[in-house]
């Protein structure tokens, strides 16, 4: 969202988020924005805040496309997104047929009623918002930090375990639960101006109970969807074993059939011919068409899971906890163009070891195909976002902060990992196994039919 357009609440020198990790900058979860890098809340540990102040936003005649703009943005659910101490500030909600709440890491701009009289997102909360085709702004949050006490004999100091938010819409200020909502006007009026007013509260809890190390647990234990999971992961596991066994069934019966074939043949001549699976070791043994293709994407492939496996090994060993924002694309980045000679060395090997000639080409296609393909996606889609002034686009500095770590770790770790595998001598023991093999089988069926007819005239 474009801050000229939203006419948001904006600070001058107050920078709230002043830490910002490159995973974090690749994977959109960076503060792009001005509104969204400086805002004028002015929090103070253990100091509670009540109706202070924002700023007040006017609005003229000529200002109707940013009251359009803000509408719309209402309608299409936009929503904030804040961060206190590395945790999402969160908003929670009583789901109908339902007791426990509902937790999100986010929280929504405002709300609207349909003609119908439907309320939609948050205007369920409040009674004052239920006018018929009415577009009400929250204008007013209450932020509540719960915090755990240190102990000071034991040198322990105080820790925020969470922070949670409530919205509301009020036309005058203080605002309380008897105003109105703040209700946006489809056309403003010649004759006196619009008025916004945003304001803040602040409340500190001491929470006892709860252990920092388990201060995400209510946001997981508030999601409604854990049952689901097991049921797909039950209902995946069941038709893959249906298929597999209906396979099995036809490749048996197929099988069967061609034995029975080869046991009632009569003389020798016509197992030299050979039929039924017995011509699959012909497609086996013999090299691929696209060689080139084959190690590339064999060496790559290798890359991408060696770099999910030690992912995967850093986090479940802590590493890349929710907390460390950006940890887990940077691990990924990092690991990628140091990998880069693993995809070499693979796809220089098994090319080698297939009789390919062209090793130029093959390094070069191993550092720039699957790598250029990606980047050019994600290029393309960030000049959509740069086009739209969307607050997700990726800066130029980072993309060619990108390029650096491509050209300059990657592709060179790439061509020393080729090196070796060129190097590498090819095993001729191996070459010999795959080329006589098919004949070897033959002449050893061939011979062993022979001696059961000789056996059983």
């Amino acid at each position: 969202v474009s801050h000229s357009m939203a006419q948001l609440c904006v600070a001058r020198q107050t920078r709230l988020f002043y830490g910002v990790l490159k995973g974090s900058v690749v994977s959109y979860t960076r503060c792009r924005a001005v509104f969204l890098c400086y805002i004028p809340l002015q929090i103070t540990y253990m100091q509670n805040v009540t109706d202070a102040m924002l700023c007040v936003k006017t609005y003229e005649r000529v200002d109707d496309p940013k009251m359009k703009f803000l509408r719309d943005r209402i309608h299409e659910a936009y929503m904030y997104q804040w961060v206190i101490d590395n945790m999402p500030v969160t908003w929670c909600y009583t789901v109908a047929n339902s007791d426990q709440p509902f937790c999100t890491t986010r929280f929504p701009i405002g709300c609207y009623v349909t003609h119908s009289g439907k309320p939609h997102d948050a205007c369920f909360l409040s009674a004052q918002l239920s006018e018929r085709d009415a577009t009400y702004v929250f204008n007013h949050v209450k932020i509540m930090i719960a915090y755990h006490k240190g102990d000071a004999t034991t040198g322990e100091a105080d820790r925020l375990l969470r922070a949670q938010v409530q919205v509301a819409s009020c036309d005058t200020y203080p605002c309380t639960t008897a105003t109105k909502g703040m209700k946006l006007p489809s056309k403003i009026d010649k004759a006196k101006k619009f008025q916004i007013t945003y304001s803040y509260s602040v409340e500190f809890i001491e929470l006892q109970g709860v252990r920092w190390a388990s201060r995400w647990d209510y946001i997981l234990n508030s999601l409604p969807h854990t049952n689901i999971q097991w049921f797909s992961l039950l209902n995946s596991i069941v038709i893959t074993i249906f298929l597999s066994a209906m396979v099995a069934m036809v490749l048996l019966r197929s099988l069967h059939r061609d034995i029975m074939r080869y046991n009632q043949a009569e003389s020798a001549e016509d197992i030299q011919e050979d039929f039924g699976w017995k011509l699959v070791h012909g497609d086996v043994f013999r090299p691929p068409t696209h060689i080139m293709l084959l190690s590339v994407s064999a060496g790559t492939g290798v890359q991408i899971c060696i770099m999910t496996l030690i992912s995967l090994v850093f986090a479940c060993l802590g590493f890349l906890s929710p907390p460390n924002r950006g940890a887990l694309m940077t691990t990924v980045l990092v690991l990628y163009v140091f990998l880069g000679m693993v995809s070499g060395y693979v796809s220089a090997r098994l090319y080698k070891t297939m009789g390919g000639l062209r090793w130029k080409s093959n390094v070069l296609t191993t550092a720039f195909l699957f790598p250029g393909i990606v980047f050019v996606i994600f290029f393309f889609l960030n000049l959509v976002l740069w086009y739209n002034h969307s607050a997700a686009a990726i800066p130029f500095t980072t993309l060619l902060a990108l390029l650096c770590l491509w050209f300059g770790i990657s592709v060179p770790s790439t061509f020393f990992g080729a090196f070796f595998g060129f190097r590498r001598d090819v095993c001729i023991d191996m070459l010999l196994w795959l080329l006589l093999c098919p004949y070897f089988t033959a002449n050893q069926s061939a011979s062993s039919h022979q001696s059961n007819t000789t056996r059983n005239p």
